[in-house]
């Protein structure tokens, strides 16, 4: 697979540009608190869509000894500070990417994803983490599996890669993803109440998805049903493709 450029968009910082396994990518300076650039601990995951079997699993040791909140507030949980557990070079399609670990303990997740937006997730499914990518971009992920448990021991665990989201799960995709998926590259600009479906009760942005969201949105309504996307994001029944 050729290699993935990716710069991360969302935070105006001074940029560091770091050599990485073939890789050239520029990065801003905040995203060293937590090394994306050393290699992954356990495994690089090279995927396409359509990828069988599916889910992809991996065994993991879940934890480590630094807080998640480095990256955001909005992030649980201790992680290994010094490199990601895994790396995931994907080449995406018309599919989703779901993200997820399972453990007999309480786990957390942070992805770096290939268009350089920190998502942190925990509690998604019971006590199991997921992230949730409606459009996902191609590129490389780095994810960190951390422990919610701040003892500093490690705890086993599975990483999980789906595109196949089960009835249940697809039904609660967007509740799980906002409520217990965060993202947090930046503020989310919500625009204005320019549309003339705004006030509605509903969010006609189509940069959103979720159960709060009018079907059949245009392109003409981005950014210009704040009140009704701020409102229903806040409520977790929708969350930013």
């Amino acid at each position: 697979m050729p290699p993935f450029a990716r710069t991360s968009l969302i935070l105006a910082l001074p940029l560091l540009t770091t050599a990485c396994a073939g890789m050239s990518t520029s990065k801003p300076a905040v995203a060293q608190q937590l090394d994306w650039s050393a290699a992954p601990v356990y495994s690089t995951l090279t995927l396409s869509a359509g990828f069988q079997p599916d889910p992809q699993t991996l065994d993991v040791m879940a934890g480590g000894n630094t807080r998640a909140s480095v990256v955001s507030a909005d992030c649980a949980g201790f992680v290994n500070a010094e490199a990601p557990d895994v790396d995931i070079n994907y080449t995406a399609g018309s599919y989703p990417l779901k993200i997820a670990a399972t453990s007999a303990s309480d786990t957390t997740l942070v992805v770096y994803d290939a268009s350089g937006i920190w998502h942190c997730s925990d509690d998604a499914d019971g006590t199991d983490p997921a992230v949730v990518l409606t459009s996902p971009p191609s590129g490389n992920y780095n994810v960190w599996v951390g422990s919610y448990d701040g003892s500093g021991q490690l705890a086993p665990a599975t990483l999980v890669v789906s595109e196949s989201l089960s009835t249940s799960s697809a039904a609660s995709a967007g509740a799980s993803a906002s409520a217990s998926s965060s993202y947090v590259g930046g503020e989310i600009e919500w625009g204005d109440d320019g549309s003339q479906w705004s006030h509605d009760g509903e969010c006609d942005d189509p940069r959103f998805a979720g159960p709060g969201v009018a079907s059949g949105n245009i392109e003409a309504d981005r950014f210009h049903d704040a009140s009704d996307c701020r409102s229903l994001y806040e409520q977790g029944r929708l969350y930013l493709r």
